[in-house]
């Protein structure tokens, strides 16, 4: 089967010339299918006696999947020429284009393929750059390319983008056939279309001079070939189809495209003589598409979506509910990554009650990609509304961005009849915002929104603001963490961003003091958008960790508070208890050589030094983010930035380490023993903590066995 697009812009006639060839391919005997690629539907209407036939997408929309059958998407027309139209989602709401691909794999399935077919005509509107118009271009698509223009500049750059997009699917073996030149009596239209066929390097198969006999065979529901098949008209498009044959047999040339460049465009646009064009054409080969590739070494990867990120933020807030507008395994993947977390912290006791589940969907499938998602998100929120939920947040991923979805729209409608719903939108359209830090982002700058400045600060009361809490998220360490704030009086009004109400969120200003959990980039970024939103100021240093920042930080809470005495009692206190516990623990770690990877702060580095450890390298691997690395710090000078594996292969072969501490796990090969860095944890508790882990590690044997285990 020989497969041939025909492209043009829309109204430049495309659709009556593919019926007319495939009359003329079909009165040749030829077994012909043609299939109208335009949302108007309307490419077959002249083969169907002035008919409009069901289309693929409003059949795929109302049939159920195991009740399809291909004869009720095709019809045998005039000629005997097999017809089947796509169709569209309704102007306005939905991708055309992606309707395209669903309507090729939906005939595909039904077994179109198998049909009893010589040439294959597609009659593909050609005036947008979208994908899914494109598809027809691809390979498995396209054996031939015609392009149908006139004298118009716009219809001879709608043809010239269609040579680019050609060029993007270049499959290693010419496709473009030629033109055909639909007059519209435009002045010196042939003219200028020889000239732009010329400078493109592709050869004008026909000319079709404006004719009344269109328009009466329109009217007739029929072809100028099938009602006047004597007549000039009927020759010259007998003269397309005889090429189209010659290239199905093998005997007629096929070309590349050389698209005109923007100069050579403007000279078009002009009336002047087309200047040569600026580069040499690229020089193809079977296997062009290998040349194309580039390299994304040094690219940013992103792990996770700006939606993903406004769902963590948002779910936060116990009383709202949280609807994805997109697919079901958007939810599935964010609800499973959160349930997880959530139900290992509560079962350390980080929640004196499990999380609520405050996370909908509304389900979007491959059809709203064509029809638009605007019903499934309204009826959505109804019934979220229905359930007795009156504060909502919508967070829309990739698919409402793509097709263009008017959420905003929805959201006023739904409003409007729900006078108490408050509703809000955070359209991050998946990962368009950018990564899951911007998403994270995004929904607090909202969330940052509902704080009242005018709430006037309590004593004694102070907020926790972070990006994550998941370092002191433990019973041990929340405890730890309520007792050094009540040696001054303090305890906590909201947690910023973990588990609150908006009430919390609102009355945030009732707190005298905000207290940072970690000196982490994306928690700066937070409280940068409290302050511009409140005017309140933070606390200067983080939540501490390890001996040296918990007295730094004891001492400038006693100078801001008036409470010295507290403070250098507390010091005091724990200065007693760290030493106690390094004479304890210190013997196991003399001497061990270390090497630590991607470090989360100066607090291990000086744990180790402490208990007398000998760090050999403190490696920063490239490429891995660095989110949880504070702006300054007193290790900097020793740390080796870009660390590879090459690196880390050499470092165990020289020092032969005891210990390699990371992130992640990296291959040793048996060579020492790995551990991994845990919760921070708070204050002296923490590090402490950390140590007896590390301590555990040492006791193991560096290779796996039970007979190489320590005697």
């Amino acid at each position: 089967m020989f497969q041939v697009a025909i492209y043009g812009k829309g109204g430049i006639g495309k659709s009556t010339m593919a019926a007319n060839i495939s009359y003329s391919l079909a009165s040749r005997g030829r077994k012909v299918m043609q299939i109208g690629c335009d949302p108007k539907h309307d490419s077959t209407r002249q083969l169907l006696g002035g008919r409009a036939q069901t289309t693929v997408l409003d059949y795929a929309r109302s049939v159920p999947v195991l009740k399809r059958k291909l004869e009720d998407v095709t019809e045998t027309g005039a000629g005997g020429v097999i017809c089947a139209e796509a169709g569209g989602p309704e102007p306005g709401i939905g991708c055309a284009g992606r309707g395209i691909l669903t309507t090729f794999d939906t005939l595909k399935k039904l077994g179109a393929d198998s049909l009893d077919v010589d040439i294959k005509i597609y009659d593909v509107l050609g005036d947008v750059v979208c994908g899914g118009f494109a598809v027809p271009l691809r390979g498995e698509y396209a054996d031939a390319v015609v392009l149908v223009t006139s004298g118009e500049f716009m219809s001879m750059y709608a043809a010239n983008n269609i040579m680019k997009g050609l060029s993007n699917f270049d499959t290693g073996k010419p496709r473009l056939l030629g033109m055909i030149l639909n007059c519209r009596g435009v002045e010196n239209e042939i003219e200028s279309v020889g000239k732009f066929a010329d400078a493109a390097g592709v050869p004008i198969i026909a000319v079709i001079p404006r004719d009344y006999s269109f328009r009466e065979a329109e009217a007739k529901g029929a072809t100028v070939r099938e009602l006047f098949g004597d007549s000039d008209i009927s020759a010259r498009i007998d003269s397309i189809a005889d090429a189209i044959s010659s290239a199905a047999d093998g005997r007629a040339e096929l070309r590349y495209p050389h698209p005109l460049d923007d100069l050579q465009l403007s000279d078009l646009a002009a009336g002047r003589d087309i200047r040569p064009g600026s580069g040499v054409p690229q020089q193809r080969s079977a296997c062009s598409g290998c040349g194309r590739r580039t390299s994304i070494k040094g690219t940013r990867i992103m792990s996770s979506c700006a939606a993903f990120g406004a769902v963590a933020a948002l779910t936060k807030l116990t009383d709202y509910e949280v609807l994805i507008h997109g697919p079901r395994s958007c939810m599935y993947l964010m609800d499973m990554s959160r349930g997880s977390i959530s139900m290992k912290l509560h079962s350390k006791g980080a929640y004196e009650t499990l999380p609520v589940h405050n996370l909908r969907c509304t389900m979007m499938d491959d059809s709203v990609s064509i029809f638009g998602g605007v019903r499934l998100l309204e009826e959505s929120l109804e019934e979220t509304i229905s359930d007795g939920c009156m504060k909502i947040a919508v967070v829309t991923a990739c698919m409402p961005g793509i097709i263009g979805d008017d959420c905003a729209g929805v959201i006023e409608k739904v409003s409007s009849r729900h006078p108490g719903a408050v509703i809000a939108c955070i359209q991050t359209d998946g990962d368009v915002a950018g990564s899951y830090d911007e998403g994270m982002a995004m929904a607090s700058e909202f969330i940052c929104g509902l704080m009242d400045p005018s709430v006037r600060p309590e004593k004694g009361l102070v907020n926790l603001v972070s990006y994550s809490f998941f370092n002191i998220e433990s019973s041990r360490y929340r405890g730890e963490l309520g007792r050094i704030l009540s040696l001054f009086g303090l305890s906590v009004n909201c947690r910023f961003m973990d588990e609150t109400t908006s009430g919390r969120v609102r009355d945030f200003c009732r707190a005298s003091m905000d207290l940072p959990v970690s000196g982490d980039r994306m928690t700066a970024e937070m409280i940068a958008v409290i302050t511009e939103r409140t005017g309140r100021k933070p606390f200067p240093l983080p939540l501490p960790v390890g001996m040296r920042q918990y007295a730094e930080w004891l001492r400038l809470m006693g100078e801001t508070l008036g409470m010295e005495e507290a403070a250098e009692s507390e010091l005091r206190r724990a200065e007693e208890e760290y030493g106690e516990f390094l004479a304890k623990h210190k013997r196991r770690f003399e001497g061990k050589k270390v090497i630590m990877l991607n470090r989360r702060g100066d607090w291990l580095a000086e744990l180790l030094d402490d208990l007398g450890a000998d760090i050999v390298r403190m490696g920063m691997m490239s490429g891995l983010p660095r989110t949880y690395s504070t702006a300054s710090s007193r290790m900097s000078g020793r740390v080796t930035e870009d660390y590879s594996w090459e690196m880390l292969a050499a470092d165990l072969k020289e020092f032969d380490p005891d210990l390699l501490i990371a992130d992640l796990p990296y291959p040793v090969a048996g060579k020492c023993r790995v551990a991994r860095t845990r919760k921070v944890g708070i204050g002296t508790v923490g590090p402490m903590d950390y140590a007896v882990y590390l301590e555990n590690v040492m006791r193991l044997p560096a290779k796996e066995g039970w007979k190489e285990a320590a005697r």
